[in-house]
């Protein structure tokens, strides 16, 4: 539950500027990542530490995969989005972070394609992605 609600709020505080500012402050990703290793901290001492060690380094797959995405799109895709879920898949693990990933990309797939229906936008308009992160996390936790 703890890492649930942390994700929530960070979904929520990044993607607000991400919206207003299409970049997230260092102070946020900074607090994610304290609590990510309280989350860490505690499963360890939960389930023992090589079974919350193994699922921290599982977790993070996503993520980084979102971050390798970034660096070969020459930050088409922003290293925010993928620090953003790697963050996620340390909070809640890797069974959330890939739903959540793929529904928000489905999400947000649909808005561009009705944006460019619409002629609202073209194929270099930028759209935030973490509203449509936190949307699939909500949708995700109400299913």
């Amino acid at each position: 539950m703890r890492g649930t609600i942390g994700a929530i709020i960070l979904l929520i505080a990044g993607s607000f500027f991400d919206i207003k500012w299409k970049r997230l402050p260092t102070a946020l990703l900074v607090a994610g990542g304290a609590w990510a290793v309280v989350c860490i901290i505690l499963q360890i001492l939960q389930e023992g530490a090589e079974s919350g060690l193994g699922a921290a380094l599982i977790s993070v797959f996503p993520g980084a995969a979102l971050l390798l995405l970034s660096l070969v799109t020459e930050k088409k895709i922003g290293s925010g989005d993928g620090l953003i879920l790697i963050l996620l898949g340390l909070f809640e693990g890797v069974e959330c972070a890939v739903p959540v990933f793929c529904l928000g990309l489905f999400l947000q797939s649909l808005l561009a394609v009705g944006l460019l229906i619409l002629k609202k936008a073209n194929k270099q308009t930028c759209i935030p992605f973490l509203p449509f992160l936190l949307a699939a996390r909500l949708l995700l936790l109400l299913s």
